[in-house]
């Protein structure tokens, strides 16, 4: 064999500057107690796929027709996928959702048939399992839980296995609500019963909604909104929201609210930032679907990109929630969002109205300001951790600060042609002032007003958390939000 070349030629290839931080998505994450959600675990589903799982008929299924009918504007996009995560008031058992089982004779030819199972930190085998004398499918499952209640363990002697008739498959549950994983291993028997090849949902212990939430989070905080279907009390409902205001504006909480408990769900969430409260008038529509799915729809790679969220409609047909302006007015001093009815020429239109969030006056309030912070937020996030990543670094001098205002620069170009950045505002002393007052300068006001945005870095020393010194790159953004024309005065002087 010759001598090696890179003795004399060594050349190192690889490709630079690339990204190696994905991207935070702003989907819409749905909280779901239907048991065929597995915990630990968040599912991404494209439209229609939810009806197949959960059946056409689930609350979940009507939300997600509702959520992926929407289309924005032009430019125009709509939602590519749904988020749903397990929520458990009450606990759920290890379960297996099995496939379609074998016809009846296949498994009543099995008289020595194998089943192994394991829950948690405890496998148990069954042999003999004689299933000859089966005249039914139910007669399969008890002949097999049978063995299983026959060990002492609470998780097998309680456990219960049943046959779904609807879709013709098994399901295993496990005797105790705790948080433990479920597995069939492969057998004749287990493979014809359908149990080793479907689909496990690990058991969990009763959860709050916050507690369901962090859950959630820890696995993927890749989501922009997010709703609970299942009815909660108001006290969860204010920690829930506390939670989500403490994130600052990373995500949006949707709530449903009924007209009766409306001033006492407004009063005690009002001024907790980053929640919606959406009115609820029937258990089979979902007003707060639409603007999680404007969220979702929103492609701010594209220009012109964001959308005033009054105004937008579902492409299904949505009841009317409010057609009178007495519940209007009620309403709107609620700040509790709905599907409200006007005429125009004759014809009934209906659209989503108002488009706030909860919070107080320094808290971004337009749900699409709200949500263009959060890509905003998220992006620049992003170009961040690529530049500490993908490339040598940021030096602690001025060349490391003309790197941050070149990443920035970049955010805010992209963010002035989607439209979260909207220049030519006009703005009041008091806003003149507090530019001034964040920026250190007095003329900032001046680009905010004229250019729309005002930002600046600065490499500074300090003590880390190791006692030893560390250089921290500090940057302040100054932007104008992009607020939107709610309604149109006129005045006609005819001469």
């Amino acid at each position: 064999m010759p001598i090696k070349q890179t003795r004399y030629v060594d050349i190192a290839s690889a490709v630079i500057g690339a990204s190696s931080v994905p991207m935070r998505k702003l989907t819409g994450r749905l909280f779901s107690t239907n048991p065929k959600i597995p915990a630990g675990k968040v599912l991404e589903f494209a439209s229609g796929q939810i009806d197949a799982l959960l059946g056409s008929d689930s609350p979940e299924a009507r939300f997600a027709r509702q959520y992926f009918s929407y289309v924005s504007p032009a430019p125009v996009s709509k939602p590519k996928e749904l988020q749903i995560a397990a929520y458990e008031p009450i606990g759920r058992t290890p379960a297996i959702y099995g496939s379609k089982a074998a016809v009846l004779d296949e498994l009543k030819a099995l008289v020595d048939g194998t089943f192994t199972v394991t829950i948690g930190s405890v496998m148990k085998t069954f042999t003999d399992i004689d299933l000859s004398k089966a005249t039914s499918y139910a007669d399969i499952a008890s002949a097999v839980q049978a063995k299983l209640n026959a060990e002492k363990a609470p998780q097998f002697a309680n456990a219960y296995l049943t046959f779904n008739a609807m879709d013709s498959a098994f399901v295993l549950n496990g005797g105790v609500q705790e948080k433990a994983e479920i597995n069939v291993t492969y057998s004749v028997l287990a493979d014809a019963m359908g149990l080793s090849s479907g689909n496990r949902s690990a058991g969990n212990a009763a959860q709050s909604p916050l507690e369901a939430f962090i859950a959630a989070e820890k696995i993927s905080d890749s989501f922009g909104s997010a709703t609970f279907l299942t009815d909660m009390a108001l006290p969860q409902a204010v920690e829930l929201a506390e939670y989500v205001a403490g994130e600052n504006v990373k995500y949006q909480l949707h709530v449903s609210v009924t007209a009766e408990k409306a001033e006492d769900w407004s009063a005690a969430l009002v001024g907790t930032a980053s929640t919606g409260l959406n009115l609820k008038t029937d258990e089979h529509v979902f007003v707060q679907a639409l603007p999680m799915a404007i969220m979702a729809a929103t492609d701010y790679d594209r220009n012109n990109a964001t959308t005033n969220y009054m105004y937008r409609q579902f492409g299904v047909t949505f009841p009317s929630q409010i057609s009178a302006d007495l519940d209007a007015d009620r309403f709107d001093k609620l700040r509790v969002n709905y599907y409200g009815e006007t005429a125009v020429a004759g014809s009934q239109i209906r659209f989503y109205q108002r488009g706030f969030l909860c919070g107080s006056s320094s808290n971004p309030l337009d749900m699409s300001v709200h949500a263009n912070e959060q890509w905003l937020k998220a992006h620049i996030t992003q170009q961040w951790f690529s530049l500490l990543m993908a490339t040598r670094g940021i030096p602690a001098n001025k060349d490391g600060e003309a790197r941050a205002m070149t990443i920035i620069a970049g955010a805010v170009t992209k963010a002035l042609n989607n439209g979260t950045i909207l220049p030519g505002k006009t703005l009041t002393d008091v806003q003149k002032l507090a530019v001034s007052d964040a920026s250190g300068d007095d003329l900032a006001w001046h680009d905010v007003q004229d250019k729309g945005y005002w930002y600046n870095t600065q490499v500074v020393e300090q003590t880390g958390a190791s006692g030893q010194p560390e250089y921290v790159m500090k940057y302040v953004l100054i932007y104008g939000k992009g607020d939107w024309v709610r309604k149109v005065e006129g005045s006609h002087n005819l001469v």
